[in-house]
């Protein structure tokens, strides 16, 4: 495929060129999956999220398998890298689309070049939920470049030539008070004074009829300004009457931030709560946030944008509600009351008479008040005006619930597009594009703090010899980071000591310990162990955690410190606690992942010897209310677990062989489904930690553990590499289970190979292990590879019979139930025995219960090999349906090797079915797959291609 820079369009309908060649991207539900993924920007979007845009409440059963058809057939079309899978969900990386080009622009000051790029109504021709509510989303957006270049428009002089343009879009939206005020200004200044002033007149009856409002501060007061042809509106009617100056009023507003970046969608919010009164209410809007969010610098911003509406002043104090001790209300009324020409004689004693006089003084007036650094409430409540036509803005680490009335704002860290942006207004967009990657590690470091991205600009800024790859450097030790994060009378390290110290010792410890796991987040459940409390207990700590902002809940139920809040804690829980309090709590957590996962074993695996030496934890697991539940659970957890065994293999005297036995109890439950190389990689740091510390029997388990993994991407050298490895340290089999896994990796290793009689024997040799232990689970699963060694060896009717034999073993220690794998394997044995009925039933119940467990390689496998069999049974066209159901499924790169033998089915069943173009098609991308692993399977392909499906020029 041509190296040419891919462009998407969603300003019209969805579409995609590669250079100047566009790209055929399918049905309008493919086009849809292809929109959200380049409306997130390259932010990951969930399974869950795209099948709520394509089908919303209610998509049907085979929606999943669906949305895999539409990401794979955009890698079809886009390119193999274009869509890539992250976590439980797909990503595209950063692309040129119109949209993202047209914000670019508009943040530069182009308007009219941004309009430019819609090519009609946006997400044309597609349907849902999702796609109205973007298209509404896209919609405004091109209105507000509209009117900037409206805006432009009049201020260049050119008020006359958009009066036309201007009076059709404000029949179009004929509450839209900025279109009514840019009419009425192009009129004035066109010489129109008379309908200028007739515009407000119709725009006011309007809204009191049909919304029970008046116009906004902003339009009465250009109203006024029209009215008396204030001079600086840029015209002068005949006959119209001087403006009269103003009286002086207070302006007590702190400097704006000249380099303000970013915060558009809180600025709407902060905005719209504030015109909420429309001059008829007094409102108020509290915005609430973490130490170094840049609440004061929103709050200052906002207020100066809102200035003009408030004629009769601004007041502004700093309540130091962060500090040891916040300044009394009492004290914070008189400055207003002098400030607002009361004689400092005048001013009474009392709380409650200066604010009486404070409510007195401001009635009648337009004033806003910016209240910042609020401790509570009760510190508030006093400084809020009476009269109506007044607005207060108030900030404060802790969310100002008793505010009645108040809207509320949760400020949050930046998007990292806006972090970027806000470094590259400090520091140089040339030297932010130069180094591109290290700034975007950079931000990372920073938390995306707008505090930190700060302290670190400003350090970049007076540095202009230094790169931004040597602060990314000296950012990269966490233990350091906090240090780095200071600059002149900033740092990040005293703002979060303010809201730490505030804490009481309950809170305090838990704000600490909570540090502690390395992991993503914690549940409410996961909480309480860390903290050895009841879960209520833990809870209710947590969520007093998150009402002053030094947890983050991103879900009920579920905590996170940011970043930077969790390196302040963990280095408080170093000073303050101590190692033994540290790894205390991480044993805690590890337990009770551990007693969760073993109940999920227990009831997925009955039998299996795992549960019988796995630790019995001291403390309660998960409660479930069945199988789904701590699926759904588990699911939920697998990343946190993952994290968690890195951080144990890390510690010094951290429980080596309960960590493995976590480590191999998820393995079994999610087969390696998410993360391949997640489970390597926290398994290679087990093995290094074991062996560092002379731990045999963890090491021993450890390196069988690896030995499956590799396996399972099929690096058959480096698994036996670990076999060997396991048998070195185990010479007398007093592991005698690992001993026999280890065995049987071999024998699988062997098996892949077609060395028959070697993997037989070894599997013989397993089994006879496991069998002497009384290992019957285990036993289960040698005879069931033992079957299909047996099959593929031309031995059907022992493999019946051997298979038989496991789903029997499996069947008893499950009361009933056999173990889906086991089932499947007596199936691929019955199908090679010629009993292909009888298969293909069997691998319809193995379905079923792959998709309950949720275990989606299983389901491809077995769809595969369904495939087989309707090839087998002449049925090619079944054949084809269950190959690219299959593929559907099977997009991971770990599942490349599984991805080539089902593609080799579809290629013989397409070249049965007279399609020779696409069967070549499909064999050549399976020799491309198959071919990276040492194994026969490609040769078979060879000769498919050679032999079974010619080339034939001139066949479509």
């Amino acid at each position: 495929m041509s190296d040419a820079e891919l462009r998407f369009s969603v300003l019209g309908p969805v579409r995609a060129w590669r250079g100047a060649t566009e790209l055929d991207v399918g049905s309008p539900q493919q086009r849809l999956v292809l929109a959200v993924l380049l409306l997130a920007r390259g932010r990951a979007v969930s399974h869950d999220q795209l099948l709520d845009a394509l089908w919303g409440e209610r998509p049907p059963r085979s929606a999943m398998g669906t949305l895999r058809t539409y990401v794979s057939r955009l890698r079809a079309a886009l390119g193999a890298d274009t869509v890539t899978s992250v976590g439980n969900g797909y990503a595209m990386p950063a692309a040129t689309c119109d949209a993202t080009a047209s914000e670019e622009l508009a943040r530069a000051g182009r308007p009219a070049e941004a309009l430019a790029l819609w090519q009609g109504e946006p997400l044309a021709g597609l349907d849902g939920g999702y796609a109205l509510a973007q298209r509404a989303h896209l919609a405004e957006r091109r209105l507000v470049l509209l009117e900037r270049r409206l805006a432009e428009d009049v201020e260049a002089g050119r008020p006359a030539e958009v009066v036309a343009e201007l009076t059709a879009l404000c029949a179009a939206h004929p509450t839209r008070e900025r279109l009514a005020g840019l009419l009425m200004l192009a009129l004035y200044r066109s010489g129109r004074q008379a309908e200028a002033i007739g515009v407000f007149t119709d725009t006011r009856k309007l809204l009191a009829e049909e919304l029970g409002l008046d116009p906004s501060p902003e339009l009465g007061e250009l109203h006024r300004r029209i009215i008396t042809a204030d001079p600086g509106l840029g015209a002068d009617p005949a006959g119209a009457r001087p403006a009269v100056d103003p009286a002086p009023v207070p302006r007590q507003l702190p400097a704006d931030m000249p380099d303000f970046t970013g915060r558009g969608p809180d600025i709407e919010r902060v905005t719209r709560a504030l015109a909420a009164g429309n001059g008829s209410a007094l409102v108020i809007s509290a915005v609430a946030g973490a130490g170094g969010m840049g609440k004061t610098t929103l709050a200052v911003h906002v207020a100066h944008r809102l200035a003009a509406g408030y004629p009769d002043g601004q007041l502004f104090a700093d309540l130091q509600g962060a500090g040891p001790r916040s300044l009394e209300p009492g004290a914070v009324l008189g400055a207003f009351l002098r400030c607002l020409g009361v004689d400092a004689g005048a001013v009474p004693d009392s709380l409650e008479e200066r604010a009486a006089l404070y409510r007195s003084v401001l009635a009648g007036r337009r004033v806003l008040v910016l209240l910042d650094n609020a401790a509570s409430p009760a510190q508030v409540r006093p400084l809020l005006p009476g009269a109506a036509g007044c607005a207060v803005l108030v900030t404060g680490r802790a969310r100002l619930a008793g505010l009645a009335g108040a809207h509320h704002l949760d400020l949050a860290a930046m998007p990292s597009d806006e972090a970027l942006a806000l470094l590259a207004r400090i520091v140089g967009e040339a030297r932010v594009a130069a180094e591109w990657d290290e700034a975007r590690e950079l931000m990372k470091a920073c938390g995306y703090l707008p505090l930190a991205i700060r302290i670190v600009a400003s350090r970049l800024a007076a540095r202009p010899g230094w790169s931004l790859a040597r602060m990314r450097d000296r950012m990269a030790d966490e233990r350091r980071r906090l240090a780095e994060l200071r600059v002149d009378d900033l740092a990040v390290e005293a703002t979060f000591r303010l809201g730490y110290d505030q804490l009481d010792v309950a809170h305090a410890a838990a704000f600490r310990l909570l540090s502690a796991p390395n992991t993503p987040e914690l549940s409410a459940a996961a909480a309480a162990a860390v903290l050895d409390l009841p879960e209520a207990e833990a809870e209710e700590l947590c969520e007093g955690l998150v009402d002053v902002h030094l947890m983050d809940s991103p879900a009920p139920g579920r905590y996170r410190h940011h970043d930077l809040l969790k390196l302040f804690a963990r280095a408080r829980l170093d000073a303050e606690d101590g190692e033994q309090a540290r790894r205390a709590a991480l044993d805690r957590l590890l337990g009770f992942h551990i007693a969760g996962m073993a109940w999920i074993v227990a009831a997925m695996y009955p039998g299996d010897p795992l549960l019988g030496w796995i630790r019995r934890t001291t403390r309660p697991g998960p409660a479930f209310a069945g199988l789904d539940a701590a699926l759904e659970w588990g699911a939920a957890e697998e990343r946190n677990m993952l994290g968690l065994l890195h951080q144990i293999a890390g510690t010094p005297g951290g429980a080596l062989l309960d960590a493995v036995s976590l480590l191999d109890m998820m393995s079994l439950v999610f087969d390696f489904e998410s993360d391949t190389l997640g489970y390597e990689q926290a398994v290679d740091r087990l093995i290094a930690a074991a062996s560092s510390r002379g731990d045999r029997a963890a090491e021993t388990y450890a390196r069988r553990k690896r030995g499956e993994i590799l396996y399972a991407r099929k690096a058959g050298e480096e698994a036996i590499a670990e076999v060997e490895a396991v048998r070195r340290l185990d010479p007398g089999h007093e592991f005698a289970v690992e001993h026999a896994c280890a065995i049987n990796v071999h024998a699988m290793i062997a098996h892949d190979r077609r060395q028959w009689d070697e993997a037989i024997a070894l599997y013989h040799e397993a089994i006879g292990l496991w069998r002497g232990h009384g290992h019957r689970s285990y036993e289960a699963v040698g005879l069931g590879n033992l079957a299909l060694a047996l099959g593929e060896a031309g031995r059907g009717g022992e493999a019946v019979e051997v298979g038989e034999a496991a789903v029997a073993i499996t069947r008893e220690l499950g009361g009933g139930r056999p173990n889906p794998q086991i089932s499947y394997q007596l199936a691929v044995a019955l199908a090679r025995a010629g009993r292909h009925e009888e298969a293909l039933a069997r691998f319809a119940e193995g379905r079923a219960e792959f998709q309950r467990l949720k275990q989606h390689t299983w389901d491809g496998i077995t769809l595969r090999r369904m495939a087989d069999t309707c090839l087998a049974m002449g049925r090619p066209r079944q054949a084809v349906d269950h190959a690219e159901e299959a593929l559907a499924i099977l997009v991971d790169p770990d599942q490349s090797w599984i991805r080539g033998k089902a593609l080799t089915v579809l290629g013989q069943a397409l070249a049965e079915l007279g399609r020779p173009s696409r069967a070549r098609a499909c064999l050549t991308e399976a020799l491309a797959l198959l071919s990276r692993q040492d194994l026969p399977d490609a040769d078979d392909v060879r000769a498919l291609l050679a032999a079974a499906v010619p080339e034939e020029a001139g066949v479509p």
